[in-house]
């Protein structure tokens, strides 16, 4: 049985400033591609933020619709990959909030700065669409999620979708950081990225494909193995 995950996402284009920040503030793109030169910060030392930005750089910069997920044991990545391209077919361009600055959990990320109908149905889309090829959590996996005080609807979308954050509990965010607890250092992070970020800072933002992750193996990276441009024009 594989040990491959993944994930269905929105990913920056290639060459846009989004991807851009990715490669400057996270070290690596969603290619897989690390990049060492990143941008020195002014107010943070670069070994911190080599340490705030683990989970983040796990990925490179993304949104996630259909959170990291592993294959049942029927299930194969080609018909995985042919649902998303299904998927991608009967879409036209998304047009995204604008992006600000935000927190998550303690996690600064980027944020729409109002609420999408598109995106958001777009998720439950995908969400839904493959949850057939998904192997069901484990007692032990379920168990670390209820460690995070969900409430009872995230238990139930924990339950029913195999994640909490799903359906009417998804927040479309970018993530930038892992969870920083101090709010003095939060703080000083914000500062830093509303210099580094003004490129992409409540700027227009279109969706024009879908982004397939995978981790071949646990603890590697994940990386796109797909982009997938979306069928029908706008």
């Amino acid at each position: 049985m594989s040990k491959a995950r993944y994930a269905i996402c929105f990913a920056p284009e290639e060459g846009s400033a989004l991807e851009t920040l990715g490669r400057e503030w996270l070290g690596r793109d969603t290619n897989g591609t690390v990049d060492d030169r990143r941008t020195l910060v002014s107010g943070i030392n670069p070994e911190r933020l080599g340490e705030i930005t683990q989970g983040p750089r796990n990925y490179g910069m993304h949104g996630t619709l259909k959170p990291s997920f592993e294959l049942n044991p029927h299930a194969t990545e080609n018909a995985l990959l042919a649902v998303a391209h299904r998927i991608a077919a009967s879409l036209s361009p998304i047009e995204l909030p604008c992006l600000e600055l935000g927190e998550i959990g303690y996690i600064v990320s980027l944020v729409p700065e109002s609420s999408s109908a598109p995106l958001e149905n777009l998720a439950a889309s995908c969400v839904r669409a493959f949850d057939g090829y998904r192997r069901p959590l484990s007692h032990l996996e379920e168990e670390t999620y209820k460690r995070h005080r969900l409430t009872v609807h995230q238990k139930q979308m924990l339950e029913h979708w195999g994640y909490p954050y799903v359906m009417e509990e998804f927040d479309f965010h970018i993530s930038l950081t892992d969870p920083i607890h101090d709010e003095a250092e939060r703080t000083a992070v914000m500062k830093a990225l509303e210099r580094v970020a003004a490129p992409v800072l409540h700027k227009p933002l279109i969706m024009r494909e879908l982004a397939v992750f995978s981790q071949r193996e646990d603890f590697q990276p994940m990386s796109i193995i797909a982009r997938i441009p979306f069928g029908r024009r706008a």
